[in-house]
């Protein structure tokens, strides 16, 4: 299971969102720039987010881009799953009972335990963690760039 180029742009726009000062606007040219996301592509991203209730767009010479909820009461797994539709490790857990050996597979108890616990992890995972997650790291580059001249 791979994530959507998409999802992935959409996780990294969401962060960068969310990494702007008092719930401000993010100017959507300056959000591609940094996240290198084709301008054209995160425009789509950005409408699929804004579609969902995550993001609010903003028309205009001040406009831009802002979380339409508070950051940590975004999850990773919604981000994911507006971009990309629900998460399923396999397709005998997508469609539950089309599977002519779900019932006598070894390893279909595991595609269960591992999908409960690939959601759960997501989900748990907010919004607000990562943007701070965001922060520190960028720090701790620029900190590590200014020791080493």
């Amino acid at each position: 299971m791979i994530l959507s180029r998409s999802a992935a742009y959409g996780v990294r726009a969401m962060i960068d969102v969310a990494t702007v000062a008092d719930g401000g606007i993010a100017i959507t040219r300056e959000v591609a720039k940094r996240q290198d996301i084709p301008q054209v592509f995160l425009t789509k991203i950005i409408q699929r987010l804004a579609q969902a209730g995550l993001l609010e767009a903003h028309r205009g010479a001040h406009g831009g881009i802002r979380l339409a909820r508070p950051a940590g009461e975004i999850t990773l797994r919604q981000i994911i799953e507006v971009m990309g539709g629900p998460l399923f490790m396999n397709y005998c857990l997508f469609r539950p009972g089309e599977c002519p050996r779900e019932k006598d597979c070894p390893v279909h108890d595991v595609w269960l335990e591992a999908q409960e616990k690939l959601l759960e992890t997501l989900g748990n995972c907010t919004l607000a963690y990562l943007a701070e997650r965001s922060k520190e790291l960028c720090s701790k580059q620029t900190n590590s760039a200014n020791q080493s001249k």
